[in-house]
C-alpha cells in the first residue's frame, strides 16, 4: 500500500474523532481508566502513554512478573532445550553470536484484518534500528544484527556478535507493514496517536481526553472477557483523585498517583470496594552527581548527610525502601535492600575540612573562591520534589546551600546525559542490569567498565550475578551516585476487578488487560 492511500486509511478511521465524545459506560458494562494528561502518542517511552498501549498492542513474547518469557504471537520461546536457539562463531564474531527461530502462530491478524507474517517483524527491526538513540526501540534494536525472513510464518533473529542477552526474546516485534511502509512523518503520528495492532483491545473512538476501546474478537488470547474499556484523561491528579472518589473512574494506573499519597489514599480507598496496590518497582530515585561536585570527598560527604531513611518514611509512610545499589530487588543481579544507611554528620565535616572547605559567610562551606552552592534539578514529581526538598535540607547542615530547580523530565534527562548540572534527582530504570551498568560505563573505573563488558558476554545467569554484583560495589565505592530510594508503583482497582497482576518491572498493570474479569 502507497503512503498516500495509508493516509486514507487512517484518515477515514480517525474521522470518527469529529464525533462528541462518547458518555463513560456504567462500571457494570465495562471499565473506565483514569490517567493525568492526554497522551499525543501510545508507543513511545510515554509511562502514561503506555498504559492504554499495552492494551493496543501485543508482543510477540512478554515478560510476566515472576521473570518469566512467555510466548504471545510466537508459538513458544526459543531456547537450547527445542533447538531453535543456539550459538554461532564466525570470522566476525570468534566469541560466538546467539542465533534464535521464531515461528508465528497461524491465524494471526491485525486489527483491521490484514494477516500478520514475519516481514512485520522484519520492518519494524528496520524502523527500531533507526529510532532515536537511547529509546526503549533502539536499545533492543542495538543488541540485534539482523532479522532473516525464513518463510511467511518463520523468522530468524541473529544478535550482535558477543551479546548474551537473557531477555533475548524481548528483542524484536512487529509493526503492520502494510499501514507504515513508505507512511509520512504525519501518518506514522496519526498512528502512534491510535494504533492499529493485535492486543486484546482496539480503538473505536478517540477524542481530547476520551479513548474508547472495544474487545478485538481475534486477539491472540482469545476475546478479553471486559467488552469495553473507557480511558479519560484528567489535568492533574486532583482532579484524578477526585473523579475516583465520585465513581466517575474505576481503574488508575501508575503514574496517575504517586506513593506520597499514601495516607489520602488508604483512608479513602482502603476499604472493601477498592484496593490500592504498591509494587515496588525495579526503579530507583538517584541523586546523581554533576561535575560542580566532582571531589571525592564532597560526594562522600553528601552521601553521609542525606537522611535517605528519613526521606523515605516522610514521602512513602515506610513503604519505600533504600537501596545500596543501582539495582534493585527483586530482580536477580540485585544486592541486598539495607535496612539502615548510615548518616554521620561529623564525619561529612571531617571530610570536607581534610580536602581544604572552610565555613564562610552564613555558614557555606568553601574552598579559596569556590563556595558549595550547587543547583539541585528535579522533573516535575511530587514525590521526587519532596525528596529534592529533603536532601537540600540535610545538605545546609554541613554548608552545602541547595536550591531546589524544577525542569521538565526531558530537560533533567538531557542535563544529567550532558554533564550540564551540579546535583540532580532522576528516577532511574532497572529492570534490565546490562542497560543500568552501561548507564555508569566511564564514570566508575575501569575495571567496572571491564566487569560491564564481561557481564554481557557471559552465559549465564549464574556467571553474570557475580560480574554484577562486584559492579555494584566498586560503583557504590566509588560515590558516583546516592540512591535515594525505590520507587513504588501505585495502582488503584475496584475489588471487584480480578486476574490484575502488577508487575514490578517497567510494564504498565494494563500488560495482562486481556485477562482481567469483573467479578
Amino acid at each position: 500500500m502507497t503512503a498516500r492511500g495509508v493516509g486514507v486509511v487512517l484518515a477515514a478511521l480517525l474521522l470518527s474523532a469529529c464525533a462528541p465524545p462518547p458518555s463513560p459506560p456504567a462500571a457494570r458494562d465495562g471499565l473506565v481508566v483514569g490517567i493525568v494528561g492526554d497522551p499525543a502518542s501510545l508507543l513511545e517511552d510515554d509511562p502514561v502513554g503506555s498504559v492504554v498501549g499495552a492494551m493496543v498492542t501485543e508482543p510477540l513474547v512478554r515478560r510476566t512478573p515472576t521473570e518469566d518469557l512467555e510466548p504471545r504471537l510466537v508459538v513458544s520461546v526459543p531456547s537450547y532445550a527445542n533447538g531453535d536457539l543456539r550459538v554461532v562463531q564466525d570470522a566476525s564474531a570468534p566469541t560466538g553470536r546467539l542465533v534464535a527461530t521464531f515461528r508465528l502462530r497461524g491465524g494471526l491478524r491485525w486489527q483491521d484484518g490484514a494477516p500478520i507474517t514475519s516481514d512485520d517483524v522484519r520492518f519494524a527491526f528496520d524502523q527500531d534500528r533507526n529510532a532515536p538513540p537511547g529509546s526503549a526501540e533502539r536499545v533492543r534494536a542495538d543488541r540485534m544484527e539482523r532479522v532473516d525472513v525464513v518463510d511467511e510464518r518463520t523468522f530468524r533473529v541473529v544478535y550482535r556478535a558477543g551479546e548474551r542477552w537473557d531477555q533475548f526474546a524481548l528483542g524484536p516485534r512487529a509493526l503492520p507493514r502494510h499501514l507504515l511502509d513508505g507512511a509520512s512523518p504525519a501518518v506514522r503520528a496519526q498512528y502512534a496517536a491510535r494504533p492499529i495492532h493485535a492486543g486484546p483491545y482496539r480503538i473505536v473512538d478517540r477524542t481530547p481526553g476520551t479513548i474508547v476501546l472495544e474487545a478485538f474478537a481475534d486477539h491472540v488470547g482469545g476475546p478479553p472477557p471486559i467488552e469495553r474499556v473507557v480511558v479519560r484523561s484528567f489535568s492533574d491528579r486532583s482532579a484524578l483523585l477526585a473523579a475516583l472518589r465520585s465513581g466517575e473512574v474505576d481503574v488508575v494506573p501508575y503514574p496517575g498517583f504517586d506513593a506520597d499519597l499514601y495516607a489520602t489514599l488508604d483512608r479513602t480507598f482502603g476499604g472493601k470496594n477498592e484496593q490500592v496496590l504498591y509494587t515496588p518497582a525495579q526503579a530507583v530515585a538517584m541523586l546523581r552527581f554533576g561535575g560542580r561536585v566532582a571531589d571525592p570527598a564532597v560526594r562522600r560527604a553528601i552521601s553521609l548527610t542525606v537522611d535517605r531513611a528519613r526521606i523515605a518514611r516522610s514521602v512513602f509512610g515506610g513503604r519505600a525502601r533504600v537501596p545500596d545499589s543501582y539495582l534493585v530487588a527483586p530482580l536477580w543481579a540485585a544486592t541486598d535492600v539495607i535496612a539502615s544507611p548510615r548518616v554521620d554528620v561529623a564525619a561529612a565535616k571531617d571530610l570536607l575540612a581534610g580536602a581544604g572547605f572552610r565555613p564562610g559567610n552564613f555558614g557555606i562551606e568553601q574552598r579559596g573562591d569556590d563556595r558549595l552552592i550547587v543547583s539541585l534539578l528535579v522533573p516535575p514529581s511530587p514525590a521526587l520534589e519532596e525528596a529534592a526538598r529533603g536532601v537540600a535540607v540535610d545538605l545546609a547542615t554541613i554548608g552545602i546551600a541547595a536550591d531546589v530547580t524544577q525542569l521538565s523530565a526531558a530537560e533533567v534527562d538531557r542535563r544529567v546525559g550532558a554533564g550540564d548540572y551540579d546535583l540532580a534527582i532522576v528516577l532511574e530504570t532497572a529492570d534490565d542490569p546490562l542497560v543500568a551498568t552501561d548507564r555508569y560505563r566511564g564514570q566508575v573505573s575501569a575495571w567496572f567498565d571491564v566487569l560491564a563488558q564481561a557481564a554481557r558476554d557471559a552465559d549465564g545467569r549464574a556467571d553474570k550475578k557475580l560480574l554484577y554484583l562486584e559492579c555494584q560495589r566498586l560503583w557504590s565505592d566509588a560515590a558516583v551516585a546516592l540512591p535515594l530510594y525505590q520507587a513504588l508503583k501505585v495502582d488503584v482497582v475496584p475489588a471487584r476487578l480480578q486476574g490484575v497482576r502488577p508487575a514490578s518491572h517497567g510494564a504498565p498493570i494494563t500488560w495482562n488487560v486481556g485477562e482481567w474479569r469483573i467479578a
